[in-house]
């Protein structure tokens, strides 16, 4: 599902792509109505629309549901962006430019959004990547391009200043123009954004073409450098997605006697990976094969690398841990896919939500879902390790491995639960500013007792349901993610040392303690 596929891709948008359109040659399964246009009738003939009035108006008719965003903005006031521009107790906004529709569109509590189109431009980058601490530390997490300039950056290097800001400040800041359901994954999101984003969401966090970084290492010593951003192509896009999958922690290691095996998942972005493309390709000349069995061939060739590896990892283990942590998303279908490898048991049901077609209903939509490519052979208790920056088909994967049994440690995650494939192209740029909005065109609803059915329903009562112990995730009603994010079993918090040692120390705390309350 990936803002991070999609950037990966080097494109502005989408963000998110569900897994039963796993490539676009798989095609739309269904599109939301496009931009409505509002007029206003005159004695001649009808005036102009003004980007407030219009924007109003596809949110109004094409968003899942506003009375999600409602509740969710009334049980979370500490987290609310924005005025409810939707609303029409207030004066449709003025919206003459990015940075006045960037902070309109902050109050929908939403991570897949975005603005697009010829002026937002396409992906550029730094060519190094950040994370955010929960004590406000950020570092240089991960480097991929090593130009002249990222060569005296180091992984793990504490980024002091920005543009000569305090780095805490700049970050504050940033999260304010960064979109999402909760402060903590807009911090997390607004360090990614650092290094990998749009031309317009870096104008609207003030940066320019380059960014001065006053960086600290480990040893205290501290250095400046000019960074330059360039377009994202896909050399870039793949060494990228390698170091984002690249290991924090050992695959084994041991903490007071217990056993513990790794196995790390940073993306979902099989257009990366030889072996899905080889596997594809292969299937793809058979006779009779059509587009989905060779992209279902290599998806499962991905899984059962993957299986190999858990295998492995879980042998002679006393605990599995999945580390998901900055997980960027990507197709997921091949999260659903590797979920139902990994967990206990199936996957539960889950269901898309659309706006539905009469005011105060909403339409439910069951997810397509792949027969399985294998399951592992070794069965060690799960732990899903998830933090702020875990977001889109990472957060489904972890909801599904949670809904099957697993214990989920770490951080909440972003809440980006929605997609916005579905809505198909943008709507027509905004006459004034000339931007385009993209939205999420669904959010997921996760099924476990299978108690929903496809079809219209009330959407009153299904927020309500959706709801229920301040939007708790639950293994006996249905639940979402979106805007709130999974929550885990155990809070662990991250500090700088955590982001420098990949957590270990922290980590092997809380497992002894869990081991010790059995509650592994």
């Amino acid at each position: 599902m990936i803002a991070s596929s999609c950037l990966i891709a080097g494109s502005e948008a989408p963000r998110s792509t569900p897994r039963n359109q796993g490539n676009a040659m798989q095609g739309k399964i269904r599109t939301i109505a496009a931009l409505c246009t509002l007029t206003v009738l005159g004695s001649a003939r009808a005036a102009k629309p003004d980007d407030g009035s219009q924007l109003r108006a596809q949110v109004t008719h094409s968003y899942p549901s506003l009375r999600y965003v409602e509740r969710y903005r009334h049980d979370f006031p500490d987290e609310v962006q924005g005025q409810a521009f939707w609303s029409a107790e207030h004066a449709a906004p003025a919206l003459p430019d990015a940075n006045a529709l960037t902070r309109a569109l902050a109050a929908l509590q939403d991570q897949h959004v975005a603005l697009v189109g010829a002026k937002a431009g396409k992906s550029e980058t730094l060519g190094m990547l950040f994370r955010t601490a929960s004590d406000g530390s950020v570092i240089v997490w991960r480097v991929f391009d090593t130009n002249a300039g990222n060569v005296h950056v180091t992984e793990g290097d504490q980024v002091l200043a920005i543009d000569g800001q305090d780095a805490h400040a700049w970050m504050q800041h940033a999260a304010t123009l960064t979109f999402g359901g909760q402060r903590r994954g807009r911090y997390a999101e607004a360090a990614t954004e650092l290094g990998l984003a749009t031309p317009v969401v870096h104008r609207v966090a003030g940066l320019g073409n380059a960014v001065a970084l006053r960086v600290q290492d480990a040893k205290g010593q501290t250095k400046a450098v000019t960074l330059h951003y360039k377009p994202v192509d896909a050399g870039l896009a793949k060494s990228m997605t390698a170091a984002i999958n690249r290991a924090a922690l050992p695959q084994h290691f041991k903490a007071n006697g217990l056993r513990i095996g790794t196995l790390r998942i940073g993306a979902f972005a099989p257009q990366y990976d030889d072996a899905f493309v080889a596997a594809a390709d292969a299937a793809s000349k058979q006779p009779g094969a059509s587009d989905d069995t060779a992209m279902l061939a290599g998806y499962c060739t991905v899984v059962r690398n993957v299986i190999r590896e858990a295998d492995t990892a879980a042998r002679d283990a006393d605990v599995l841990v999945l580390d998901l942590r900055g997980n960027l998303g990507g197709f997921d279908r091949e999260a659903w896919l590797l979920a139902d490898a990994l967990g206990a048991k199936s996957s539960l049901s889950t269901l898309d939500l659309f706006a539905g077609s009469k005011p105060g209903t909403v339409q439910l939509a069951e997810e397509h879902t792949d027969p399985g490519c294998g399951h592992v052979a070794t069965h060690a208790p799960l732990v899903v390790l998830t933090d702020a920056g875990t977001r889109s088909a990472g957060e489904f994967m972890a909801s599904w491995l949670w809904a099957s049994g697993a214990t989920v440690v770490g951080e909440r995650t972003v809440g980006a639960g929605g997609g916005f494939e579905f809505n198909g192209e943008p709507g027509t740029p905004l006459p004034g500013s000339g931007y385009a909005a993209r939205l999420s065109g669904n959010f997921s609803v996760f099924d476990p007792a299978g108690t929903l059915g496809e079809g219209a329903h009330d959407e009153a009562a299904l927020v309500d349901m959706l709801a229920r112990d301040h939007f708790a995730p639950s293994r006996t009603h249905p639940f979402a993610i979106q805007s709130v994010g999974l929550r885990p079993d155990f809070a662990l918090s991250s500090t700088l040392a955590d982001l420098r040692d990949g957590g270990r120390s922290s980590l092997a705390k809380v497992l002894v303690q869990l081991k010790a309350k059995h509650q592994l």
